[in-house]
């Protein structure tokens, strides 16, 4: 970890943290982000979360949720919060940009920053501390190192912190199934398992906790709104304005949509498509070495992982279907 010893010693005393992660946060985002904030709560700290917008229902029963600050909602309190920090922790995104519109009040600070992060070409230099690794399956198992590192070895830690990290841990792994999931990935699963982690509880809170709308959803898109084309190796689904009224969607109903085409045979790409505001947020999921976070980062102003990234356009629905489709032509047909 860049600096390490320095921040050991920052942290050697009580300090005033906000941890921040990524708008829409997601299983990585939230477990890392509470499991954090759980472990420098146990540790005498005084941390804040705040998350820019929204998270899934689904991630309330964490320890911690109730207390942290959305952004969107309030602005101030979550400004006031930020400008009496001693330290930052910026969890599983890869540069300040990443968080807007907080970083406009972030990059005002000079206090240090610590990323924990796992996403392919960060800017480190905005950070004076940095423990970075694409090879960590997730943000999750990355704070597990972070805090066996203070610790000096493996910790005995609460079922709170344990539950938020593996809640992190498995969905970035797709449940220990996609190309993210390491050996590292199962060894932190079974020290979690000696330290009292439930696995039918996380089951239960994470995964089989939808509204019904939910899985209707679910079978309007992939019937009504998958389109194949097998002749170029790539399908998408697209989410109209329409369908979040329909089905009343909520932050993470879409969550793990885009994965489903992937299961076609001879599909090597898929793509989300979701109509939001005056924007289209795109998801793109790949196979082998085709790197969907190079084009994204290329046409869309997002980025990720190799085989997982974020976008936006500013076309409207059809027009960035098309686009997408000829730049796939131009770059890999």
């Amino acid at each position: 970890m860049k600096n390490f010893d320095q921040l050991k010693n920052l942290l050697s005393s009580p300090k005033k943290i906000v941890i921040v992660t990524h708008p829409r946060p997601d299983g990585d985002a939230m477990g890392s982000s509470l499991g954090l904030y759980n472990y420098l709560r146990s540790k005498g700290h005084f941390p804040t979360v705040i998350l820019p917008t929204e998270y899934p229902d689904y991630f309330r029963w964490m320890r911690g949720t109730r207390k942290a600050i959305l952004y969107n909602r309030r602005k101030e309190d979550a400004d006031a919060e930020i400008n009496q920090a001693d330290l930052v922790f910026c969890l599983d995104f890869n540069a300040l940009k990443r968080v807007d519109p907080i970083h406009n009040v972030l990059e005002k600070l000079d206090v240090p920053f610590v990323l924990i992060d796992h996403h392919l070409e960060p800017e480190l230099d905005e950070f004076q501390f940095a423990l970075h690794s694409i090879k960590s399956s997730s943000t999750c198992e990355l704070v597990a190192d972070f805090i066996e590192l203070m610790e000096g070895e493996w910790p005995n830690l609460n079922k709170d912190i344990v539950h938020c990290l593996y809640t992190g841990l498995v969905t970035d792994t797709g449940n220990f199934q996609n190309g993210a999931t390491t050996t590292r990935s199962f060894e932190l699963a079974a020290k979690f398992m000696k330290l009292g982690l439930d696995l039918e509880f996380i089951r239960e809170n994470v995964f089989n906790t939808y509204k019904e709308k939910r899985i209707r959803f679910l079978g309007n898109a992939l019937l009504n709104r998958l389109v194949v084309v097998q002749q170029l190796k790539i399908a998408y689904i697209s989410v109209t304005k329409e369908d979040v009224r329909t089905y009343d969607l909520n932050a993470g109903d879409t969550e793990g949509l885009v994965n489903y085409p992937l299961t076609i045979k001879g599909i090597k790409v898929a793509v989300l498509l979701k109509e939001h505001g005056d924007i289209i947020k795109l998801s793109f999921r790949s196979k082998d070495d085709i790197s969907v976070n190079d084009f994204a980062r290329k046409y869309f102003q997002g980025g990720g992982h190799k085989n997982a990234a974020g976008g936006k356009s500013s076309k409207s629905l059809s027009a960035t279907i098309i686009e997408i489709t000829n730049l796939w032509k131009k770059e890999f047909a």
